[in-house]
């Protein structure tokens, strides 16, 4: 029987130290982010949709679909992880977060097909954009197997010096849009809260006219699994002129 990560189990030992170390390839100046005031290069998210793909034997979309990454499997159609990177919320707030969509067209576009001012109709608005987004998921269906497709987040603190993945499922309903969400309209944002105990808890937000960022706060405790912190190797500097030169010294002009 195979088992496969994300969709059967967590990241084994193996497969996390595996992950580190590639991470920590992007320090050689060759990653996404460039922290400042230093100039040192970090792994950004294409960075990790590429490691991670690397990790789990599949392949990078390179599009701004659902999955990033798609892995074939030997017992049926393949899985899909939707990766995203984002610092650690306060510690206190007892969630993860990410930004969901940026699809500011879309979103406008549903809710003027569904007759919703967003402004004065909030409790319609914010179920029919999750409503929209399950339906970007649902329609993933013939070419992939949703009940095994998860969210990958890899989270940083702020100095980028400790990092963590957390594993959450694709379903956007743990806490249901209509019946758990408490839908307001706080300056130019859609704000959606639930109740987390005695806490009320901010779980999604959008800015409807400011970019049409979803973002999502999920409870920690909602986590298929999550690894331990951890920390990136350093590795020496190296120059693209320098990897060039490496690469294919029989060609390089003398």
């Amino acid at each position: 029987m195979h088992t496969y990560p994300y969709r059967d189990r967590p990241l084994a030992a193996v497969e996390i130290e595996r992950l580190r170390l590639t991470l920590s390839s992007f320090r050689d100046g060759s990653g996404q982010n460039v922290l400042k005031p230093t100039g040192e290069s970090m792994p950004g998210f294409r960075d990790y949709e590429r490691t991670l793909a690397a990790v789990l034997g599949g392949t990078t979309t390179e599009n701004k679909g659902v999955f990033d990454v798609e892995v074939p499997t030997a017992d049926g159609m393949p899985f899909g992880v939707s990766c995203k990177m984002a610092a650690f919320p306060p510690a206190k707030d007892e969630c993860s977060f990410w930004e969901m969509s940026n699809s500011a067209a879309k979103f406008r576009a549903h809710l003027l097909a569904s007759s919703i001012n967003w402004a004065t109709e909030p409790t319609l608005a914010g179920p029919a954009i999750i409503d929209l987004v399950t339906r970007w998921h649902l329609a993933e269906a013939v070419m992939i197997d949703l009940a095994g497709s998860r969210y990958s987040v890899l989270a940083h603190n702020r100095a980028w010096s400790e990092f963590q993945v957390l594993c959450f499922p694709l379903d956007l309903r743990i806490a249901h849009p209509k019946r758990d969400v408490e839908w307001v309209v706080e300056g130019a944002a859609l704000n959606g809260y639930i109740r987390d105990g005695s806490r009320r808890h901010r779980l999604w937000q959008l800015y409807p006219n400011s970019g049409g960022q979803l973002k999502y706060y999920p409870l920690l405790w909602w986590a298929d699994w999550t690894t331990d912190r951890f920390t990136l190797e350093t590795p020496p500097t190296v120059s693209p002129f320098k990897k060039a030169q490496e690469y294919w010294p029989h060609l390089w002009p003398k």
